[in-house]
């Protein structure tokens, strides 16, 4: 029976109701001949699986792309499959959550690696990979997925720069952990390092970091945000300017300048700028001055507290100064 027979014989199989055993003979025809755009076109009416479906709307628009039915159908099977695949991507995610939440990481990690195998498309999937996996390679395969779906998206490009720069640099990647108070984390790294450890020296040295993170481990070490430590640095030397401004005029602030002002401003600025070098932990200021993982090095580090410094004794200066011309009225107020 040739070919353009079995075709027929499947259309009647399909006119009489028979529409199993008409599927199975279009199935076979197709599997020999995946240019039969008619078998093809039978299939899209007896076919029940929506990903079936699309492999059939696909192979006849392979053959006539003019079939604007099929071409519509094709569409609205896609628009229902991404609906169907984000409603079971959500369900997974939040069955994932609970398993994180009740502390079964390895168990929830194993689920969340099988979904994103079958879903590489679920952002949000990928981004809970980002924040539980321990892995720093799998972290930056997942950035880097995540940042090829969006590739316009600085804050994505930055977030993977900076896993990138951790993977090459592990004592760095140590001390971010150390400085977020994760001393678990740290201390796995200093241990894996020390296993790689070439000569004596370099594993005494890493021993010694493992060591006295274990005693910060002992001292429960509360992390404390880089910008809440900037904020504290800074306030300090401000208050104290304001304070002699005050003592300066008086107490009235009628005999308030606006070059003492602009002083007050200078102090704030200065008294910011050296309280960021101080603070060498990631934040984003060092992420637009220093490298891409957020961290300032020594050397522009002293250039910004040399700067911040200057600024911030030059109103000191200048109300020095100003006291100092001053200082005759006060006998004559005493007289």
């Amino acid at each position: 029976m040739d070919g353009d027979e079995r075709v027929r014989e499947a259309i009647e199989k399909a006119k009489l109701g028979h529409e199993l055993s008409a599927r199975a003979l279009f199935i076979e025809i197709v599997k020999e001949n995946r240019d039969n755009k008619l078998a093809w076109l039978w299939l899209i009416g007896l076919l029940d699986d929506p990903k079936d479906l699309i492999i059939a709307c696909e192979a006849v628009l392979r053959l006539d792309p003019s079939e604007k039915k099929v071409a519509s159908r094709l569409k609205e099977l896609r628009r229902l499959e991404k609906k169907n695949r984000k409603e079971d991507t959500n369900i997974a995610l939040s069955k994932i959550d609970m398993l994180l939440a009740q502390g079964n990481i390895e168990l929830a990690l194993t689920r969340l690696r099988k979904l994103l195998q079958e879903n590489d498309q679920a952002e949000d999937a990928w981004f809970l990979l980002v924040k539980h996996t321990p892995n720093i390679e799998e972290k930056e395969q997942a950035l880097a997925r995540i940042y090829a779906l969006d590739p316009k998206n600085k804050e994505k490009e930055k977030a993977l720069r900076s896993v990138r720069f951790f993977r090459k640099n592990p004592l760095e990647l140590a001390k971010s952990y150390e400085e977020k108070g994760q001393i678990k984390e740290a201390v796995k790294i200093y241990e894996n390092l020390a296993r790689k450890a070439q000569g004596r020296g370099e594993w005494d040295r890493l021993l010694r970091e493992i060591n006295r993170l274990e005693k910060l481990k002992k001292e429960k070490i509360v992390y404390i945000s880089p910008r809440l430590t900037i904020a504290r640095l800074s306030i300090g030397v401000p208050l104290l300017f304001l304070a002699m401004v005050i003592t300066q005029i008086g107490y009235d602030f009628q005999h308030f300048t606006f070059l003492m002002g602009v002083e007050f401003l200078m102090v704030i600025f200065g008294s910011f700028l050296a309280a960021v070098a101080a603070v060498s932990s990631e934040h984003r200021i060092w992420q637009e001055l220093g490298n891409v993982a957020g961290r300032g090095s020594i050397r522009l580090r002293m250039v910004l507290v040399t700067t911040g410094t200057t600024i911030m004794l030059l109103p000191f200066i200048l109300l020095g100064l100003e006291a100092y011309t001053r200082w005759p009225t006060v006998f004559e107020y005493l007289n």
